[in-house]
């Protein structure tokens, strides 16, 4: 099994997006999941981190939103301990996979998974980026106010 490496950014390093490329799908190149069929079946062999994950790709919205809280995760998860929770949550947050909005309100990337067609990856890829640079923009300013 390959590991995952962290998704890069759309955004460019002078502030501009990078241009999205498209495939034609083929049968050799395209394969279609069910989420609502896969996912449970999925969890059925799933640790408990890797079971939170599949919960928050069930749970976002059209837009890619999740809302829920340490306490919702744990009991549909069956996960006992919060300090699980937390810790799945910052490695996703770590590796670009989902920002934070607010708090118990997360984006997931649009690269990762996605509920609709190019032009809405292309526009929630530019919402979760500009969610992503100004979480790192506020976390560059906290970590300045630290230090001082």
């Amino acid at each position: 099994m390959r590991i995952p490496k962290p998704i890069k950014s759309l955004q460019r390093e002078d502030g501009t997006v990078k241009e999205v490329m498209t495939a034609n799908y083929t049968p050799k190149n395209f394969r279609r999941i069910f989420p609502n069929q896969a996912f449970p079946v999925l969890s059925l062999f799933a640790n408990k981190p890797t079971q939170i994950v599949l919960y928050l790709m069930a749970n976002a919205d059209s837009n890619n939103m999740i809302y829920a809280t340490y306490k919702s995760i744990m009991e549909d998860c069956k996960v006992t301990d919060k300090k699980t929770v937390a810790k799945v949550l910052k490695q996703l947050q770590e590796a670009q996979c989902i920002v934070e909005v607010s708090t118990s309100h997360y984006m997931l990337n649009p690269a990762i998974i996605l509920q609709g067609n190019d032009q809405k990856f292309g526009l929630l890829a530019c919402q979760f980026n500009d969610l992503l640079r100004s979480k790192q923009t506020k976390d560059k300013k906290n970590q300045r106010q630290e230090e001082a």
